[in-house]
């Protein structure tokens, strides 16, 4: 294996020469081989040659024209913290001024970023990061390991507000080794770690950040290639190219978050007018008018985002498990895709893992059997039916609506009145996790794992449900521990298996994603989590 090397030409996991052999018979795709290999260390070109892979050749038909501003239409949300934000939103605005030990591109292929590299123990309990020296602040000051050491602590501390306690719950210390490298030790393995560094939440901060007030757009220190100049909640923020930043230097000059309110066809308006240059996201009630609108560009992708209609296990009458497990036999997975979002994405099967995800195993489904469901009530004490109440926030749209009212119907043939208490999204953010029958959005995650970890872990951050089971837990740590993408996704039959018995929520299907963007912009990608850098962005020239 001498031709292959990690990023930082240490040994490599014993795991890679597994993956190059599977790779080079077929038992993987190329895709699965990178992406494994590069959460050892392993870089994309180095990887790819020892596979005997040969590099995409792209033409190059246009070379990209520096300068210029670009407008985006999004929220513009209350932003102090980052590590405690809870829209992806807001992380796109800092993500101009703020960077990651990694980044994840659009293929889920992870690469070095403010960490050159990365090498792991055999064990995926010890991670060895070397830190790139010329990283700087934009105050003047180098980026050093005690600035990750800062970072990661708080995300672990005992009164940590953030979704990265539970995210980093191995962590069992952050320590440094040089004066650009940092060692964590984890007390489990966990192979996706450089991965899970690259979550939204996990921006790195500089090491004063608290000192300084813990307001990030008040004092915006940041190592990326652009400065926030203005920040004005419900109306804009406005990013300048650095003209200092350590890395290469991005295209554009000037890029102007705007703004426009939550109706998507006044941003489609202003996107076909020349008034705007990018939508953030759109869904099915747009999707027409996007095709039919002149001069735009309509994105399309299938990431693993859905909504979750989970009930609270520790709350009458969601307690019992035969009321759970009638929800779920009454309720037609299939029509709701079909009526609330015309087909346009693909059914789940109550387990809140994707077929796009790569730890995915094909449970069967839960088949509708809406007899088996009213014998299920009348043993739990409900011979003549249930009465309960669903609450939403239409956060991402009246497509949640439609998607319940579906539900509602569903649930009327068992026997089950449903409720809906449709709240205002700026209500229903607060009560999320705390009514006991709720419909939430959930965001793409690059594994299955991370969202589990995330909502169905004994006393997780975001586990709206309250489901505990040391047995899903210890499926779920043996399963985020494995690197052979096959065998990561037989690991995960077991935490699947388990949260379906258990029938936790209804998860009804995944919808594809809609986005647009005018004919002069570049290099624009729909990454699957929403997660845009702009400093390869670039306009064309009218």
């Amino acid at each position: 294996m001498k031709d292959l090397k990690t990023n930082s030409d240490r040994p490599l996991h014993s795991s890679v020469k597994d993956l190059v052999e599977q790779v080079r018979s077929g038992a993987i795709d190329r895709r699965s081989f990178l992406r494994a290999s590069a959460w050892l260390g392993v870089s994309v070109a180095s990887a790819s040659v020892f596979a005997g892979m040969k590099g995409e050749a792209f033409a190059q038909t246009e070379t990209p024209v520096d300068g210029g501003t670009l407008r985006f239409a999004c929220q513009i949300q209350e932003l102090t913290d980052p590590m405690l934000s809870s829209w992806i939103e807001a992380s796109n605005l800092y993500r101009n001024s703020l960077e990651f030990l990694t980044y994840v591109d659009a293929d889920n292929i992870t690469h070095p970023y403010l960490a050159k590299s990365w090498t792991p123990s055999e064990d995926l309990k010890v991670w060895d990061f070397e830190l790139d020296e010329r990283a700087k602040w934009s105050n003047g000051d180098a980026f050093t390991p005690e600035d990750v050491i800062f970072n990661i602590e708080r995300w672990i501390a005992p009164d940590s507000q953030s979704s990265n306690k539970t995210a980093f719950s191995a962590v069992e210390k952050v320590e440094k080794t040089g004066d650009h490298s940092v060692r964590i030790t984890l007390s489990r393995g966990v192979s996706s770690l450089p991965e899970q560094l690259y979550s939204y939440t996990c921006p790195m901060v500089h090491r004063n950040f608290v000192k300084d007030g813990a307001n990030w757009p008040a004092n915006p220190i940041g190592t990326g290639p652009f400065k926030l100049e203005s920040f004005e909640v419900g109306r804009q923020a406005v990013f300048t190219k650095r003209a200092d930043y350590w890395g290469t230097p991005a295209h554009l000059d000037e890029i102007h978050y705007i703004d426009m309110g939550t109706d998507v066809t006044t941003h489609l308006a202003a996107l076909a007018s020349g008034q705007i240059d990018v939508i953030y996201r759109a869904s099915i009630a747009e999707y027409d008018l996007m095709k039919s609108l002149p001069n735009i560009q309509v994105l399309k992708a299938n990431p693993a985002h859905t909504l979750v209609m989970r009930m609270q296990v520790d709350a009458k009458p969601f307690d019992d498990v035969r009321v759970r497990k009638a929800i779920q036999l009454a309720a037609d997975n299939k029509q709701m895709l079909d009526v609330a979002y015309r087909g346009e994405g693909v059914i789940g099967a109550n387990v809140h893992v994707s077929p796009t995800q790569p730890d995915y195993f094909p449970l069967e489904p839960v088949t509708r059997d809406v007899e088996r469901a009213k014998a299920l009530l009348a043993e739990a004490g409900y011979k003549d039916g249930l009465d309960i109440e669903l609450t939403l926030g239409n956060t991402q749209g009246k497509w949640e609506q439609d998607t319940a009212q579906v539900l509602q119907q569903n649930l009327a043939e068992a026997g089950i009145r449903l409720k809906l208490n449709v709240l205002p999204a700026s209500q229903y953010w607060p009560v999320w996790d705390k009514v006991p029958f709720g419909l939430t959005y959930w965001a793409h995650r690059p594994l299955g794992s991370m969202t589990l970890d995330l909502a169905y872990r004994s006393g997780g951050a975001w586990n709206e449900s309250h489901f505990a089971s040391k047995e899903f837990d210890a499926a779920l740590d043996k399963a985020m521990a494995v690197v052979d993408p096959a065998k990561r996704s037989e690991a995960m039959r077991e935490v699947e298996q388990i949260l379906q018995d258990n029938a936790v929520m209804v998860q009804a299907y995944w919808p594809s994603r809609f986005c647009a963007t005018s004919m002069k912009v570049r290099n624009y990608k729909l990454h699957p989590a929403d997660y845009f850098r702009m400093d390869g962005i670039w306009l064309a020239q009218a």
